[in-house]
């Protein structure tokens, strides 16, 4: 591993173990006085097993505390979660026993030394996950789970959202102008929202996918990096690796930029949690979004 990339990871499993019970309480978040991204990114999955015909085993990469996990198993689903901070997963194991969930099973490490390829997944999905890896790590990783899904499978992915840098109007819009990426995204945003079908975006050229960063703007997590995607640059990199993607949804939609948004947080979450509910079949709200949802199938 790249002794930079190793950086990035290094804090990544410092921050989670330091703030596991945290996230798990986060997790759980009911309350209108919020936006719960990670309720959102698990009904997004919960969502595709209801639409796939049969699904017997789910494999969830960088699952956390374990919550998408355990509500795949009270459905029936055997479903596996690995990931690699140890804190993460004892909560993850102590909920999965307490509601004696004994399809839900954990393991602690990393998804590039996990056997994925044995089992023969019917979804593979990671949530929050692509950030806190590397451009040449998330290619491998695409490549595993090619191998690890049965044909047909689903690869159900979150990202954080590239092309909300342009309309956040704040130090990550300022970034986008001085690296010469705001046309690009702009073109792309005019394409997803006028769209009528995810093949068109096919023949839409992306911006450039993310080199290798020190720093960045930080967002509440202390971790130097956290890499960014728009939705054009994850299609054209799957159908580079052998996937199809059949589609997205935007996760976190702000009606005002960030600025207005800390000085009036209810108005924000009121907004937010409404639209949530149009987002399965609104791309128009994607630009908008802080961060979505892809679901490819393998062919």
């Amino acid at each position: 591993m790249n002794a930079q990339y190793s950086k990035q990871q290094t804090e990544t499993l410092d921050y989670f173990r330091k703030h596991a019970r945290g996230w798990a309480t986060a997790a759980k978040g009911s309350s209108r006085e919020e936006v719960n991204v990670i309720q959102q990114r698990n009904d997004y999955v919960l969502n595709v097993i209801r639409q796939r015909k049969e699904t017997r085993l789910l494999l969830d990469v960088g699952c956390g505390t374990g919550d998408l996990v355990c509500a795949v198993a009270r459905q029936g689903i055997s479903a596996i979660g690995v990931d690699f901070a140890q804190e993460m997963v004892q909560i993850a194991q102590d909920n999965a026993s307490n509601n004696r969930l004994e399809l839900a099973q954990f393991v602690c490490g990393s998804i590039f030394d996990y056997d994925i390829q044995s089992a023969g997944y019917d979804i593979i999905s990671a949530n929050g996950f692509m950030e806190y890896i590397s451009l040449e790590q998330l290619r491998e990783f695409l490549d595993l789970a090619l191998r690890g899904l049965k044909q047909g499978g689903s690869l159900v992915l979150g990202s954080r959202n590239k092309l909300f840098n342009l309309f956040s109007l704040n130090d990550f819009t300022s970034t986008e102008i001085a690296a010469g990426t705001a046309q690009d995204l702009l073109r792309e945003a005019i394409a997803i929202v006028n769209c009528r079908d995810l093949a068109e975006l096919d023949f839409l050229e992306p911006a450039a996918l993310p080199g290798h960063m020190d720093s960045q703007t930080q967002t509440g997590i202390d971790v130097s990096v956290r890499y960014q995607y728009t939705p054009g640059q994850l299609i054209h990199l799957l159908r580079e690796k052998g996937w199809r993607t059949v589609h997205l949804a935007p996760i976190h939609i702000h009606v005002v930029v960030p600025k207005l948004k800390k000085k009036y947080p209810s108005l924000h979450y009121d907004l937010s949690n409404l639209l949530q509910s149009f987002a399965m079949e609104n791309m128009e709200l994607m630009p908008f979004s802080s961060s979505f949802m892809l679901h490819a199938v393998k062919v």
